[in-house]
């Protein structure tokens, strides 16, 4: 069940992303709409995914999806659109999720850890502040 609550600066949705498997819970497009553009999707290397605000600046793909970065992009910004509709500081590290995503296998941990950090940050930024830190 989606929990979705109105703040004095956007929309946000409390437990939308399970980070025990990095898979978040699905929301519709409408819903996605009137959520001020967050966007989650179960498969993030489905060609109908759609990038939160400013992912797309953020990180061109070109035609070839970057996984760890639409999925960090996307739990930040999430997360930050959650922080900022309750007033909580602008703190990306201190969240969490930036600090309990899981490494899918066959991946270096070290990698995935500073791939998708920097892109929680980035999507993180967008969500709070509405711009493209």
């Amino acid at each position: 069940m989606n929990l979705v609550k109105t703040g004095l600066a956007g929309v946000a949705l409390a437990g939308a992303i399970s980070f025990g498997g990095l898979r978040p819970l699905p929301i519709h497009a409408q819903d996605a709409a009137a959520a001020g553009g967050m966007v989650v999707g179960d498969d993030y290397s489905s060609a109908n995914w759609q990038a939160p605000r400013g992912y797309d600046e953020a990180y061109p793909e070109n035609g070839t999806p970057n996984m760890v970065a639409r999925q960090g992009y996307a739990a930040g910004f999430n997360e930050g659109l959650a922080d900022v509709s309750v007033g909580k500081k602008f703190e990306p590290t201190d969240n969490k999720a930036y600090t309990k995503a899981v490494t899918p296998k066959g991946m270096n941990k070290d990698d995935f850890r500073q791939q998708f950090r920097e892109a929680f940050v980035k999507g993180y930024g967008r969500g709070y502040k509405g711009d493209s830190h």
